[in-house]
């Protein structure tokens, strides 16, 4: 039976309280109760410097631009094309599995515009009301205040399972991401060759290792060159990104970062999620999940109960 929207977004409150990333790229299954210990480090100044130069790098560079690759063991890579210029301006293309361009991101210093080739990928033909000859030549646009947006927020917006940079390119303006307050430990693990150039290897450890990232720093312009990411929930996911064709401070033409709606495009703004909450006295729709404890919540069960669903998420 194929589930409509609003089934699909009942299952996905309670999935959230359930896993915690759904872009993972592939799972190992540890003691969740031995990893604590095992994974954190100790903080030591000079990887915790490497760390600082990078950021430091990021927010002093003029203009940056670098190709992002992301792959895992079975499935074909995925990327991004990036764009980045001072004071607020960004260009993202993105590349999906097949190789095919899913998007593009163009920010003008002031606003953000989406755009798509084919029909737009936030529309679910399962449930709109937009005829199927009216769903391409669509464009989001929204605001992107200095230092208040995020390119590793907006890059969902692209469709077709593009994910979330372990960098957020909008340091680059300013931006602060919501881990690095958590950042409590970063330590050395020597020095490597990524595609010929020397870098140093350093482990950062966030949230008391709930999550780690490992990042090959070139030794040349402190900028990355390859980023593993691991996250320890239930299972313990890994990302590994490669960054290729990196220019610093170079001379990016203006036109790169504006773009408006040729004529005949239509504006599509998401739904509020609130106009699909189903009505007081509505039934809801049934399904089954598998809890944390391996057991099976049925919806069923609580029929005449007041349901508390507590949403969380972890690093």
């Amino acid at each position: 039976m194929r589930l409509n929207k609003r089934t699909r977004m009942w299952i996905a409150i309670i999935v959230a309280g359930l896993a915690m990333e759904s872009w993972a790229i592939y799972t190992l299954r540890p003691s969740g109760g031995r990893w604590r210990s095992e994974a954190m480090v100790k903080d030591e100044p000079a990887a915790h410097a490497l760390y600082d130069q990078m950021i430091a790098t990021l927010r002093c560079a003029q203009s940056l631009s670098y190709k992002l690759t992301y792959s895992s063991p079975g499935d074909r890579a995925r990327h991004y094309l990036l764009w980045l210029k001072k004071p607020n301006y960004f260009r993202v293309e993105a590349i999906d599995a097949t190789g095919a361009w899913t998007g593009t991101l163009v920010g003008d210093g002031n606003d953000l515009w989406v755009y798509w080739p084919g029909d737009c990928p936030g529309i679910d033909p399962e449930d709109t009301d937009i005829p199927k000859a009216d769903r391409s030549n669509r464009y989001m646009t929204k605001p992107t205040p200095l230092g208040r947006h995020s390119i590793g927020h907006l890059v969902h917006e692209l469709g077709r399972g593009m994910g979330m940079p372990i960098i957020d390119p909008s340091t680059f303006h300013g931006y602060t991401d919501s881990l690095q307050p958590y950042v409590n430990g970063v330590a050395s693990r020597g020095t490597d060759k990524i595609r010929g150039e020397d870098c140093d290897v350093i482990e950062i450890s966030i949230m008391n290792a709930q999550r780690t990232w490992y990042i090959w720093l070139s030794q040349k312009d402190h900028l990355p060159r390859r980023l593993k990411q691991i996250i320890r929930a239930i299972g313990t996911y890994v990302d590994v990104e490669e960054w290729s064709d990196v220019t610093l401070d170079a001379k990016l033409p203006q036109e790169r970062f504006v773009w408006s709606p040729p004529a005949g495009w239509r504006q599509w703004v998401r739904p509020d999620p609130e106009t699909r909450l189903l009505k007081a006295g509505q039934p809801a729709p049934q399904f089954a999940l598998r809890s944390m404890d391996k057991g099976t919540i049925r919806l069923s069960d609580y029929r005449d109960k007041i349901v508390w669903l507590y949403i969380w998420r972890s690093g």
